[in-house]
């Protein structure tokens, strides 16, 4: 493809191309055995003792029948797996320190995972904002930006939403993204998955421009690329059952075969026909593993089987070696300093927690502003399920005679906050953990900044719902119009759904959508039970089931709305029968076995649920970034 078709200026085909540190990453003996299986005892190893090594300037790709183990070896090389990973991993000949490795190195998953209700340009700008320096001006930044985009051929589509992209637009921003800090290494799964094979041609294209022009190391899995897609690559690696079969140049591929007597017919695309054999017969597997020693044997552009070159680790370049970017520079302009130091220091994200967190919030506000359809659907459901009670309601706050009713009514209350910001999140989060996931590990920010964003962008528009929820039952069920009143339960509302959405981030954060739609009414059950037990013997409770009923936050919220409705020196309720036990509201409280306490209580028992729901949905998030 020609740079007028990637719409690329002939002034920038040699941007970006600067500064970048040469790494080689290298592996020797590497072995990955799922760490459920080995608490089991049994080994079934996915891969096997392989060694290797992927050039820096080069595309490399990882190759093989599925199952091979593909993912597998790029998730280790790359750090995103660890556990249940054995071996030796390294970096220009020296053995590899994984934080600093990490600070060079950027994954691009196979799914397409961009943020969304972003235009193009507005999210390379919250990219650079992450991820250079705060000291980089914004006119620094704009020219960045701008140069990548060039590059990519994505100028066009700026001022797109990256819901609007196409399939070869969204993985070339994901490329673009991870280049605004212009790593040397690239892991890539399967990035031509889903394109079909102009796109993907494309796209391979784009790939090996950019590591030849680095020098950058790229290193991809691919499952069966077409003979004209095998031969861009510059280095292939191939696995089959967990080993090494074949690595070097895709030219020599045929070649290798005949040395080992399997002759590859001239119809037969080369990748295809190892991939068929290896995938058919064990046998031949063993002996072209056998060939390239699993590994440490690579054949060189001459057709000879040579040595793995591990390179030369010198003390005096063991800063470059473990993994540091020596000097970053896009379009000519070095935006980070060289490190001096040859030890590896603690490694910090380029911007402050502080600074991290604003640009979230201010992301994250954006998002929900434009994600107008979400607003509709929310104050619909708020306007739909207020007038519903309402009805079912009116005035019956007023009415000594129905004392179940008003207790049915507070139930119906706290179910309404519970089930609304509890299962929202359950059925949403899982895709945004992902999103977390990758932009976390390729360094964009902090957990804590991420996490304090996220809690403070969505209470205003919280506070205000469920606000608007309560004032249109609280009028209609004929409750007293006093302002104080109105705002305790307001405020018990707010502090349920918090509750609620703490405990629903916390189910989304580790389930998938499948199995949190089931984790999420299982956990809520029991507390609602918990709710409703006991209303009409409260006295006889025993104290141990009482301090079980404190860890149900649906018990809190139904107890400080009784509290709240009935206490402050509620005027006696209108009674319309002959007699009205519970026409003085304080025997309300003294049949519930509440008298003497208040309501502030119970709020301040939901904002400790509130803070240890936050407290798992932080630790669920951090389960997630170390598995």
């Amino acid at each position: 493809m020609s740079d007028s078709e990637l719409g690329i200026s002939s002034d920038l085909v040699t941007s970006m191309a600067k500064g970048s540190t040469t790494m080689d990453v290298g592996f020797q003996n590497l072995s990955f055995t799922p760490p459920s299986w080995k608490l089991r005892g049994s080994q079934p190893r996915i891969l096997h003792d392989v060694s290797g090594r992927f050039k820096s300037g080069e595309l490399s790709a990882i190759l093989g029948p599925s199952g091979a183990g593909k993912s597998t070896l790029l998730n280790a090389l790359s750090g995103l797996t660890t556990r249940g990973v054995e071996g030796s991993l390294t970096v220009n000949g020296c053995q590899r320190d994984p934080r600093a490795f990490y600070k060079s190195s950027r994954y691009i998953t196979q799914e397409d995972l961009l943020q969304p209700m972003l235009t193009v340009n507005e999210l390379m700008t919250v990219a650079a904002r992450l991820k250079l320096p705060a000291a980089t001006s914004r006119q620094e930044r704009v020219r960045v930006i701008s140069d990548i985009l060039s590059k990519l051929g994505l100028l066009h589509a700026s001022a797109t939403r990256t819901e609007n992209l196409s399939g070869g637009e969204k993985k070339r921003l994901s490329v673009a993204l991870e280049l605004v800090s212009n790593p040397p290494v690239f892991f890539l799964d399967e990035p031509t998955s889903g394109l079909d094979n102009v796109s993907t041609g494309q796209c391979l294209r784009l790939l090996r421009r950019l590591a030849h022009e680095g020098p950058r190391t790229f290193v991809l899995t691919i499952h069966q690329p077409s003979a004209s897609l095998f031969e861009m690559f510059d280095h292939v690696y191939v696995l089959a059952r967990g080993r090494c079969v074949y690595q070097g140049p895709p030219g020599q591929l045929v070649s290798f075969l005949a040395r080992s007597h399997i002759s590859c017919p001239r119809h037969y695309n080369p990748a295809d026909f190892l991939i068929e054999v290896c995938d058919s017969d064990a046998q031949f597997v063993n002996i072209l593993a056998a060939s390239v020693d699993n590994g440490k044997l690579t054949t060189t552009p001459e057709g000879t089987l040579q040595a793995v070159d591990k390179g030369e680790c010198l003390s005096e370049c063991s800063g470059s070696s473990q993994g540091e970017v020596a000097e970053v520079e896009l379009a000519d302009q070095p935006l980070h300093r060289p490190r001096r130091s040859g030890r590896e220091q603690e490694l910090q994200f380029p911007t402050s927690s502080w600074l991290q967190f604003i640009i979230l919030l201010q992301r994250m506000i954006q998002q929900i502003i434009r994600n107008k359809t979400a607003m509709k659907i929310q104050f619909a459901h708020h306007t739909m399920c207020s007038v519903m009670i309402a009805i079912l309601y009116f005035n019956v706050a007023r009415d000594g005679a129905q004392f179940f009713t008003h207790m049915k009514f507070s139930i119906g209350l706290v179910l309404f906050y519970t089930y609304t910001h509890l299962m929202v999140p359950v059925l949403v989060y899982p895709y945004d953990v992902k999103l977390f996931k990758k932009e976390h590990f390729n360094r964009w920010y902090s957990l804590n900044s991420y996490y304090a964003a996220l809690s403070v962008a969505k209470m205003p528009i919280q506070f205000v719902l469920s606000t608007y929820f309560l004032s249109i039952i609280y009028y209609t069920s004929g409750l007293p119009l006093e302002f104080d009143r109105f705002a305790i339960m307001a405020l018990t509302g707010i502090l349920i759904s918090l509750v609620a959405e703490g405990m629903g981030h916390s189910i989304g954060a580790v389930f998938n959508v499948t199995n949190g739609s089931a984790v999420g009414p299982m956990l809520a059950a029991p507390f609602m039970g918990l709710a409703v037990y006991g209303f009409d013997f409260a006295p006889q409770i025993p104290w141990y089931i009482n301090a079980l009923m404190k860890t149900s936050f649906i018990r809190s919220g139904v107890a400080a709305y009784v509290l709240t409705m009935f206490g402050f020196d509620r005027q006696p309720l209108d009674c319309n029968d002959y007699y009205c036990h519970f026409r003085n509201p304080k025997k309300v409280l003294r049949f519930l076995d509440v008298e003497g306490q208040n309501a502030w209580t119970e709020i301040g028992n939901l904002v400790i649920l509130g803070l240890f729901y936050r407290l798992t949905f932080w630790a669920g998030l951090r389960w997630r970034t170390s598995t």
